[in-house]
């Protein structure tokens, strides 16, 4: 996976200029679809209130205040098919979940039930192509735009690398959609860890 960014040449976008970016390329995606990756286990996400609760030990309030997003989430994802593409995600998943993870998590299953396609795929099963460092953080928008996220130290997320080659960009989602069709549905993940009720208790 790494190898096929080595050497590639991409647009280091950062702040405003990242999110600026991809807000003008989302809405113009295409039936090829979002295809996201998901790697890393820890981020800080200081501007959710969801999170922050979360962050504090306040599971009861993080969840409650996720679920007040449910109408938000299916106008946004109702837009999505409106403009005539999908999203779909494959998040990798390492044992034992991390506080972020369990939060993050429940967040991916509510945008799963609205439309937001999510798969789990557990760390063990990436490790083959991990050799020279973990795998990126990728967005692939259509068949023109692919992101590879940029984050601090701290897990805080800087901005993104730009590329518009389309070939590299085919062979990332494909790689991306071969996680995707390895990856378990994210309601049967929830189910086999115990996380639904998990979520009930708090």
């Amino acid at each position: 996976m790494l190898d096929m960014l080595a050497g590639a040449s991409g647009e280091r976008l950062l702040g405003d200029a990242y999110l600026a970016d991809f807000e003008e390329h989302f809405w113009k995606v295409g039936p090829s679809g979002f295809w996201k990756l998901e790697r890393l286990q820890e981020f800080l996400e200081p501007l959710d209130d969801s999170w922050v609760a979360s962050s504090q030990g306040d599971w009861r309030t993080s969840f409650a205040l996720l679920e007040q997003r449910r109408e938000s989430l299916s106008r946004h994802y109702d837009k999505i098919r409106a403009h005539g593409f999908e999203t779909w995600r494959i998040r990798v998943v390492e044992p034992p979940l991390t506080d972020y993870m369990r939060w993050e998590l429940r967040l991916l299953l509510l945008r799963d039930e609205l439309g937001g396609y999510t798969r789990v795929i557990d760390s063990g099963r990436v490790e083959q192509f991990e050799a020279h460092g973990v795998l990126p953080e990728l967005i692939t928008l259509g068949d023109d735009v692919m992101y590879e996220l940029l984050y601090d130290d701290n897990g805080l997320q800087q901005g993104g690398i730009r590329y518009s080659q389309r070939e590299l960009i085919v062979r990332c989602r494909e790689f991306i959609q071969r996680l995707y069709g390895e990856g378990e549905d994210i309601r049967g993940y929830f189910t086999r860890e115990g996380l639904l009720a998990e979520s009930e208790q708090h």
